[in-house]
């Protein structure tokens, strides 16, 4: 429940900008991003860090493209995200000595820490990857392309990319 939670907004921006415009629909993302954190909270009584960061970026983002009427803030929230996360996660590994990919998969997965500190570099590089592809297609090409690609070109590479990490630990590690 709380994965369709998470893609709920996703897919509401997805419907109001083919419906509507990039306005209209980082509107959309605003409201169904706050009410899933709310439904999280009610529901499972927790939300989850990445979640409170998301909707604090979809927030500012997402206010500051319809206070300036300009859709090049919307499609900077995804390209910061990732950046984040992926100088998060190589900090981390630099200066402590349990690493938050530990931390956030320890409890289904049993790795050497030479093992972690492998999963911890290659999804931080996954990360700065999708910062870099995501400015790409922001800036090069169409905006119908960039929501195509933000909906479901980032989901399926995820996706593949979880798939292959999965792959990766049960073969290989």
């Amino acid at each position: 429940m709380k994965h369709l939670l998470n893609i709920t907004p996703i897919f509401t921006f997805f419907i109001a900008y083919k419906l509507y415009n990039i306005f209209y629909a980082s509107i959309v993302l605003i409201i169904t991003t706050v009410l899933a954190c709310i439904l999280m909270k009610i529901m499972f009584n927790e939300i989850e860090k990445i979640d409170y960061i998301n909707c604090i970026s979809v927030l500012f983002f997402g206010s500051l493209t319809l206070l300036f009427h300009n859709s090049t803030y919307i499609k900077w929230k995804v390209t910061i995200i990732y950046l984040i996360l992926s100088l998060v996660l190589f900090i981390n590994q630099i200066y402590f000595k349990k690493l938050l990919i530990q931390k956030w998969l320890e409890k289904k997965i049993t790795l050497t820490n030479a093992n972690w500190k492998k999963l911890n570099i290659i999804w931080s590089i996954f990360f700065l990857s999708c910062a870099g592809i995501n400015l790409y297609v922001m800036h090069y090409l169409s905006e119908n392309t960039w929501v195509l690609f933000k909906v479901f070109g980032l989901t399926l590479i995820t996706l593949c990319f979880i798939l292959i990490n999965g792959i990766y630990i049960s073969f290989f590690i």
